[in-house]
């Protein structure tokens, strides 16, 4: 009967033992999943972002385009996302039990060659080199559908409407930026970095962070940009800009009478 107590008490051992591995095995995947599903959440965000930008854009609403862009620059702060990053990869080490990451290799991100930094970048001078391009475009072909004498009139009403439309799609096109920026860092990169921390590829997820951080910084200036276009919209044609151009003209109305 001893043999037997002894056989029993040390099964009755080993299934403790094996209880406690299974629950510490199901908190440190509870764990990794939670900070992933941070990372994983960024995707998810800056997709509903591009989506209230395109409204935000269609109102003039330059206020909440502002916000969009701090918002694009938070969610992809690398300050932010690197201490999740680095728990990530401890934790699928631990849980998986693959050899713990040198935490040197994890403490900061790599340096990215300018090459593989692909986001959209869009400059003041190239908006308006594109936008002219097609404005010239546009006014030779009214210039052959008005050409007829007394087409004078009609002509030169064509050629105003078609530069104020120019203005208006500069500031649209400009605003768009922070959209294709969301979608780019959306589709391209959040997807690269999930898989690879999720692979434990190390390098690969800190290069993939570092695009992501650096695409994340175009946000300000590409709102300078959209700043600068709908300030030139608003000076050529204030009531184009609809709610917020009524609003901008009697704030003006009201300083002429201080």
């Amino acid at each position: 009967m001893s043999e037997l107590s002894e056989l029993v008490a040390r099964l009755e051992r080993q299934v403790r033992e094996a209880e406690e591995a299974h629950r510490i095995a199901n908190g440190l995947w509870e764990a990794c999943e939670e900070q992933l599903d941070e990372l994983r959440h960024i995707s998810s965000a800056l997709s509903e972002l591009s989506w209230e930008l395109d409204g935000y854009i269609a109102d003039c609403d330059y206020s909440a385009v502002e916000r969009a862009a701090y918002e694009i620059r938070g969610a992809t702060d690398a300050d932010r996302l690197l201490p999740v990053l680095r728990q990530v990869l401890l934790l699928r080490a631990l849980r998986d039990g693959d050899t713990l990451p040198d935490p040197a290799e994890i403490e900061s991100l790599p340096e990215l060659p300018a090459e593989e930094a692909a986001h959209p970048v869009l400059t003041w001078e190239e908006l308006l080199r594109d936008s002219q391009k097609e404005l010239e475009e546009r006014e030779a072909s009214l210039r052959q559908i008005w050409c007829d004498e007394g087409d004078e009139a009609d002509l030169e009403d064509a050629l105003h409407e078609a530069r104020t439309e120019a203005v208006q799609d500069r500031a649209t096109r400009a605003g768009r930026h922070l959209m294709k920026l969301c979608e780019y860092i959306a589709e391209e990169l959040c997807p690269e970095l999930v898989t690879s921390t999720e692979n434990g590829n190390i390098q690969e997820a800190l290069k993939v962070l570092a695009a992501m951080d650096a695409a994340g910084k175009e946000a300000e200036p590409a709102y300078k940009v959209y700043e600068v276009a709908l300030s030139e919209q608003y000076e050529s044609s204030p009531s184009s800009l609809g709610a917020v151009g009524e609003h901008l003209m009697l704030f003006e109305s009201w300083l002429g009478t201080q």
